[in-house]
C-alpha cells in the first residue's frame, strides 16, 4: 500500500509518530513518500531533533590533557520526561587532522573545524552523517570565525572570517557554499568601538549576532554586510548568551545563581521584555541560592519553538520547561564522564537538507 492508497492525511498521522531515523529510511520507499516527508507541512509537525552533543572527555591518563572531541548523537527531545544516558558516543576520529587543529564553532548540526598546518584550512563537518568538506584557503590570515547554517531555509551554509580589525569595524571574508568561494568585505562598520566586541556570537536568519561590552548586540546581515546596534537589557558577561525562540531574539543573562531571559520587542528602540527568571530552587527542590554546595547550571541554548531552555550541569544536560516550571528531560553522561566539558549542542527541525548539504 502506498501513500495514495492510504491517503496522505492518514499517512502523515503515522509518520509524525515515528523516530527520525525511520523517517530518513522511509524517504526511499517511493517518490510519493519522499515528497510527503520532505514537505513543510509534515516537517513543522515533527519533533525537534538534538543532532548532537559535543564534549571533551575528562583526562584518563593523569596528565591533565583532555582527550579528543567526543560526539554523542542523536536523540529526539520531547516532553516524555525520559531520563537516561546519552547514547551513541563516538570519538571524532574521522575529522581531518593536520598540525594544530580544533573545533571553533557549530551551527544547526554543522561543525566548523580548523587546522593550521600545512596551511590555514577550514573544514565543515556533519558529525551526524560523518561527511565533511574542505574549504578553499582564505586569502588572508583569520582572527575569528563563525559558521551560519539554517537547514530549514537552505541547504547552503556560510563561513564568516574576521581578517583584520578597524577602530569601529573589521575586514571580513565570507565563504558561501552555493558559489564555492570566498568574498572579501574590506570595511565592515560595527557601529561600536571594536574593543567592545566580544567573541560570543549567534547565527540566525542569515545574520550574525555579536554580543558587545558593556551591553549591546550587533547584528551583521550576511546578505548586505550592514550592521545594526541594539542596547541590551543587562550587562554582557562571559556567561551571557544570545539565541532565538519563536523567531525573536532572546538574551540570557546570569546574576549569581539567577538566570534571566529577555526577548527583543523592538530593535530600533532597544525595547526588551523580561520573559522568565530561573533560580536554583526551580532546578533543585529545597535547594538554596545561598548554599555554596548547590550545583551550578550554565545556560546553553533556547528551544527554537517552545518555552524550553537547555542547561548544563557537570555530567548532565537538562531541558527545563519555563511555562510548566519543571525539568522536562535530562540527558546523563554517566559516572565515567563526570569531568566531561560540554562544548556545543545543536537543535533543528527534521530536514533532509542536513543530509544533503555536504553530499
Amino acid at each position: 500500500m502506498d501513500g495514495e492508497e492510504m491517503g496522505e492525511d492518514v499517512l502523515s498521522e503515522i509518520l509524525v509518530r515515528l523516530p527520525h531515523k525511520s523517517l530518513a529510511r522511509f524517504q526511499c520507499v517511493s517518490t510519493t513518500w519522499r515528497a510527503l516527508i520532505a514537505a513543510d507541512y509534515l516537517r513543522r509537525r515533527l519533533p525537534l531533533i538534538t543532532s548532537g552533543v559535543l564534549f571533551h572527555d575528562a583526562p584518563r591518563d593523569g596528565t591533565g590533557v583532555r582527550q579528543a572531541y567526543t560526539y554523542a548523537c542523536a536523540s529526539t527531545l520531547s516532553s516524555s520526561g525520559e531520563r537516561g544516558d546519552v547514547a551513541g558516543a563516538d570519538d571524532m576520529g574521522f575529522f581531518p587532522r593536520h598540525g594544530t587543529s580544533s573545533i571553533i564553532d557549530g551551527c544547526n548540526g554543522l561543525v566548523l573545524y580548523y587546522s593550521s598546518s600545512p596551511q590555514q584550512t577550514f573544514h565543515v563537518v556533519s558529525p551526524t552523517t560523518r561527511r565533511w568538506a574542505t574549504l578553499p584557503t582564505p586569502r588572508k590570515k583569520t582572527l575569528l570565525s563563525v559558521i551560519s547554517f539554517d537547514p530549514c531555509a537552505s541547504p547552503h551554509y556560510k563561513v564568516v572570517c574576521f581578517t583584520g580589525w578597524l577602530p569601529r569595524g573589521a575586514s571580513v571574508e565570507v565563504f558561501d557554499s552555493e558559489c564555492g568561494d570566498w568574498r572579501e568585505h574590506e570595511e565592515l562598520d560595527f557601529g561600536l568601538d571594536t574593543d567592545a566586541m566580544s567573541a560570543t556570537m549567534h547565527c540566525f536568519g542569515g545574520a550574525v549576532h555579536v554580543l558587545a561590552y558593556s551591553g549591546h548586540v550587533v547584528r551583521i546581515d550576511l546578505a548586505t554586510m550592514a550592521c545594526a546596534v541594539t542596547a541590551l537589557p543587562a550587562p554582557v558577561s562571559y556567561r551571557a548568551r544570545a539565541g532565538h525562540c519563536r523567531g525573536r531574539l532572546r538574551f540570557a543573562s546570569s546574576e549569581g545563581r539567577l538566570l534571566r531571559f529577555w526577548e527583543l520587542v523592538d530593535a530600533g528602540k532597544s525595547e526588551w521584555a523580561l520573559k522568565h527568571e530561573l533560580g536554583i530552587n526551580d532546578l533543585v527542590p529545597g535547594g538554596s541560592s545561598q548554599t555554596t554546595t548547590a550545583p551550578t547550571f550554565l545556560f546553553m541554548a533556547f528551544h527554537p519553538d517552545r518555552e524550553v531552555v537547555y542547561l548544563w550541569t557537570p555530567g548532565k544536560l537538562v531541558a527545563f520547561n519555563m511555562e510548566q516550571r519543571r525539568v522536562e528531560e535530562e540527558r546523563v553522561f554517566g559516572s565515567a564522564k563526570e569531568g566531561a566539558q560540554l562544548i556545543q549542542i545543536w537543535l533543528f527541525p527534521f530536514s533532509r537538507h542536513l543530509a544533503s548539504c555536504l553530499a
